[in-house]
């Protein structure tokens, strides 16, 4: 019995929008185009072909880096209808960071404050296992000139502008703060450069204005600023063939606690979760490395001797491009001595998203295969 969870696959990035014509051949493919085609004949199929063979296979050309045509075709021999077990589509995404609002809270001269931060990502895990990583982040606010002290005897916008001085110091780069506003702002009351809603990043102009503003203001209408986190997204590097520094999860998780100084006010509130990043480049080209193990490069990508890689993997998708992707899912049966075998493959066909009509065309085509109804031409 196959097991789905190992299957052979090849990776299919493709760049020209249009599948090759009927009746030609591999060697009439462009660059970076995408052909299907009858196993039995080698001629290219369209959806419209009829009648629809048995059995197919697609192949892809490329520029090899010394100038020459390559291609690079679909996993195993042929695909047999019979054998398909079906196709999904998974569409391209980007990721967002998680933000939490350090907020409403009130501030004295002359105290300490602090903020924890732990953070929890990919890089995170492999370095240290799932032991706590966190940094504390401390400042304290100055004294004040009239001597002033308790809960609120200093303007709270003060303790903003130190925690994003202090935040976007730190030069691990995991998190950005920045101002939000704690009540609606307008320019003609508050002197603000715009109109701000609750929850709107503020310019660091604006926070020193609302500082301007509640040095002349009842305790009524004073107004003020709190502070956001903003988690960065693990940056993705250059490499020389072998990616060792992959991580397939490139968000980060912030968990925030208020250690220090804020008493009885403040509160951190969670304004977004992290979501992450569907068919980026990156992870497109980690699938190619896999992949390369079953095709002509073999299973070996560094050298025994100097340990270092070989140089026999081919990259086709660019870290820098966002794909959406079909997965070709099925099953190639063969008989040999006197048994049967039957042998679980995939073929990923990538495509930058959007970009043009070449999914229509490739489910087309499949579902013309899967099913052996041709497309009606109009």
């Amino acid at each position: 019995m196959s097991n789905r969870n190992n299957d052979v696959f090849r990776v299919l990035p493709v760049t020209n929008c249009n599948l090759l014509a009927e009746g030609d051949s591999v060697e009439d493919l462009g660059i970076g185009q995408l052909g299907a085609f009858d196993a039995a004949t080698n001629l290219a199929i369209e959806p419209t072909t009829s009648p629809m063979p048995k059995e197919i296979f697609f192949a892809l050309a490329y520029q090899t880096d010394a100038g020459n045509i390559d291609y690079r075709t679909s996993a195993g021999q042929v695909i047999q209808r019979q054998g398909v077990v079906g196709f999904t589509t998974k569409l391209c995404s980007q990721g967002s960071p998680m933000k939490v609002t350090v907020g409403n809270f009130k501030a004295e001269c002359d105290t300490e404050y602090g903020v924890r931060v732990e953070f929890r990502n990919a890089k995170i895990n492999r370095i240290q296992g799932y032991n706590q990583f966190s940094k504390a982040y401390m400042v304290k606010t100055p004294c004040c000139d009239d001597c002033t002290e308790g809960c609120g005897s200093l303007d709270a916008n003060v303790l903003t502008q130190l925690f994003i001085a202090n935040i976007n110091a730190d030069q691990s780069g995991l998190v950005v703060a920045q101002a939000v506003a704690r009540q609606p702002l307008t320019t003609a009351t508050h002197g603000t450069s715009v109109n701000y809603a609750t929850g709107a990043v503020m310019t660091a102009a604006d926070v020193a204005q609302l500082i301007v503003f509640n040095s002349t203001a009842v305790p009524a209408a004073l107004v003020f600023a709190d502070f956001q986190l903003v988690s960065q997204p693990l940056s993705i590097g250059s490499f020389c063939q072998v990616n060792l520094h992959y991580y397939k999860l490139l968000e980060t998780v912030l968990i925030v606690s208020l250690i220090e100084g804020f008493g009885c006010s403040g509160a951190t509130t969670i304004n977004q979760y992290p979501t992450y990043a569907q068919g980026t480049g990156i992870n497109i080209q980690q699938k190619e490395y896999h992949a390369s193990g079953w095709a002509g490069s073999g299973p070996y990508k560094l050298s025994e001797v100097t340990g270092t890689a070989i140089g026999n993997i081919v990259y086709l998708a660019d870290k820098n491009t966002n794909y959406d992707q079909i997965i070709l899912e099925y099953n190639q049966t063969s008989e040999s001595g006197w048994q049967e075998y039957s042998n679980p493959l995939s073929t990923i066909f990538a495509y930058e998203c959007d970009d043009c009509n070449l999914a229509d065309s490739i489910t087309d085509l499949l579902t013309a295969f899967i099913t052996n109804t041709p497309v009606v031409a109009p």
